[in-house]
């Protein structure tokens, strides 16, 4: 561990006589002077002392109720904030370097050392002097024992591991965090004995090798190939040695040391558990794909100062890996709607003199790879038509690529097949989720066909998809998705939101009396209408079977909610619209007409009052559009939009 060793090293320095110089006390900020060196576990006067300094200079937070005096895991990383400010290694470890900063300046007068002395057990570079008046950090690495000829003893505990599943193939997995503290003397951890297990598979089938690291610096100690010649049999159990490093624990604070486990690419079956991980269904297999990896009895192993050798750890440190087979192996792909997927609405065909709109995107959905990078390889989707017009043709996209094309049956189905590994566009990252939209054909929609197409697609998981891994087998498919019907248009008119409804509210009187209060809520919807293949006519709001709701009630055509429920007795629902410019008034004043393939946005608000509102949000919803030919030959209604959230507005 690097300490940068100011106060002290310039304190040996003056007591040989080396150099003088005057530091600037940054103890005076907090009345104490630091003896000892902290870590995470250390209690008492100098914790608080630590912690009231750091809040002070805003590095730590105490929560509210947490009484300071204990070295946790906040005053770690307000410690490791605070060496990081002033260039000290962040260890989160208060020692020699820390403390020093702690109890000294790095400002003064100072003469060139004569002579340097590092402590026992470090490795150091002597101060630096810049310009005669400043002293730099310096810095050190404990390399070995800062106690000589002082005996201590070590305790032997479990810290914990991050995930207790492994899968055939990782690489430096934790399987056991062995955590030991040192008490009045410094000790050098050199061994350490794991025991494996009374099975010969956990070594032969399941873990290729162990390591030991250090967790705080990911420093590797030393690794063990498991095999028959570095496992040995120890009565009913296998047990592996680890040695040949050493590793520091200063005295009064804990390290810990993490064992890692590489494991084989390929495992079989009977050493794994079965399908409980997520792998493809199937029947499980009998292995339990369970193995405990422990301390041997007294098999951790450290020298004190003394040069005495202390024993810790037995086999109730210990953790249990349960073992599945390969991500790839159990690479699952998740199915669903893309949020973009085309809502329901109604749209026109693009050509009205074929009747035709070719490459209609019906919906997307998404495919999210999990465990392996997954690439799609048949793809069926239902093409469901109750209307007029046919549907001859269907394509996969994803984004602008073009990944495949289908005809679509007599049954409405589409499929696409065989794409190939690597064909661009249908390629899923692990771990991603990746948008494929579906266009198709639609004709036979001229200006003499009344009634639209209604076309509805879905695709619904593994009986619809087939997506491969990237070894091309087959991974879980879960979900499915089904998209929003649309309607589509030879002739009529097309109805879309130009930007997003509103709603306002304001007092329009006071009852001080009552204590109650007359609020006015308007909405407005911005609708933009397009007439396809004939002219469109719209009843203002004085004719009834008017476009948006007649002017005393607008119940059939727009409905309020409060607080997400639907209000069915509100009355006095008011509308207001009038002729937009570019349309055509009809000679007796009550509608406008929209000319063949002519678009324009109609403002429409509606307006109700409530007394002494109840508590909650109103919003109301666009449930209807009446509307007739420009001949008047009769009425029809687009309702479409009703129950769509897009059509409604905020809640207010």
């Amino acid at each position: 561990m690097k300490k940068a060793l100011i106060a002290s090293l310039a304190a040996s320095a003056l007591a040989i006589g080396s150099f003088a110089m005057t530091i600037g006390s940054a103890n005076a900020a907090t009345g104490y002077t630091f003896t000892g060196y902290l870590s995470v576990g250390s209690t008492g006067a100098e914790v608080v002392a630590l912690q009231s300094w750091l809040v002070s200079q805003g590095f730590l937070t105490m929560p509210a109720g947490v009484a300071e005096g204990y070295f946790g895991s906040l005053t770690k990383a307000a410690v490791v904030a605070y060496q990081t400010s002033v260039g000290l290694p962040n260890t989160g470890y208060v020692g020699p370097l820390t403390v020093a900063k702690l109890n000294a300046g790095v400002t003064g007068t100072a003469m060139a050392p004569t002579g340097f002395a590092c402590p026992t057990g470090w490795t150091c570079t002597a101060p630096a002097i810049t310009g005669g008046t400043t002293v730099t950090t310096t810095t050190g690495t404990q390399t070995g024992i800062t106690t000589p000829g002082v005996q201590g003893i070590i305790s032997v505990t479990q810290g914990p591991v991050s995930t207790s599943v492994a899968n055939a193939g990782q690489s430096n997995v934790p399987i056991l965090d062995v955590r030991v503290q040192a008490q009045y003397s410094d000790v050098s951890v050199q061994s350490m004995q794991l025991v494996l297990g009374s099975s010969t598979a956990v070594y032969n089938f399941v873990y290729s090798s162990v390591s030991l690291v250090d967790p705080s610096t990911g420093a590797v100690l030393t690794t063990v190939p498991l095999n028959n010649s570095t496992v040995v049999q120890n009565g009913s159990n296998y047990v592996v040695g680890l040695a040949g490093f050493s590793f520091i624990v200063p005295k009064g604070t804990y390290k810990d040391l993490v064992v890692e486990a590489n494991l084989y690419n390929q495992i079989n079956t009977q050493y794994t558990s079965g399908c409980t991980l997520g792998c493809q269904t199937g029947t499980p297999t009998a292995g339990t794909g369970a193995y405990t990896v422990s301390v041997a009895n007294l098999g951790v192993r450290a020298v004190d100062g003394a040069g005495v050798n202390l024993y810790g750890g037995d086999l109730s440190i210990n953790q249990t890996m349960i073992i599945g087979q390969s991500l790839i192996t159990s690479a699952q792909a998740n199915v669903s709607l893309d949020g973009s997927s085309p809502l329901q609405g109604s749209v026109g065909v693009t050509n009205t003199t074929q009747g035709q709109y070719l490459g209609l995107p019906v919906m997307v959905f998404d495919v999210n790879a999990n465990g392996d990078t997954l690439h799609l390889h048949s793809v069926t989707v239902h093409i469901a038509n109750s209307g007029s017009g046919t549907v001859g043709a269907a394509y996969l996209y994803q984004g602008s690529t073009p990944i495949s094309s289908a005809s679509v049956n007599t049954s409405g189905v589409a499929t696409f097949l065989n794409i190939s590994d690597g064909t661009p566009g249908a390629s899923i990252p692990v771990n991603t989720t990746v948008p494929f939209t579906v266009k198709v054909d639609v004709s036979g929609l001229t200006s003499t066909v009344t009634s639209p197409a209604i076309i509805t697609a879905s695709t619904t998981g593994s009986a619809d998809l087939s997506i491969y891994t990237s070894i091309d087998s087959n991974a879980s498919i879960s979900g499915g998705a089904i998209a929003n019907t649309q309607n589509v248009f030879g002739q009529g008119p097309v109805f879309a939101l130009s930007g997003t409804p509103t709603i306002t509210n304001t007092v329009v009187s006071n009852n001080t009396t009552a204590g109650t209060s007359t609020i006015k809520y308007i909405a407005t919807f911005n609708i933009n209408a397009t007439a396809i293949g004939e002219g469109v006519a719209f009843g203002l709001p004085s004719v009834v079977n008017n476009a948006f709701g007649s002017s005393s009630t607008a119940t059939s055509s727009a409905a309020v909610y409060l607080g997400g429920v639907l209000q069915q007795n509100l009355t006095g629902l008011q509308v207001g619209y009038s002729q937009p410019t570019n349309t055509t008034l009809s000679s007796d004043g009550n509608y406008f007409i929209l000319a063949q393939n002519q678009s324009v946005t109609i403002p429409v608000t509606y307006s109700f009052l409530v007394n002494g509102p109840t508590a909650g949000q109103y919003a109301v919803q666009l449930t209807g559009i009446n509307w007739s030919t420009a001949s008047f030959t009769g009425t029809s209604s687009a309702t479409f939009m009703r129950g769509q959230t897009a059509w409604r507005t905020p809640s207010l």
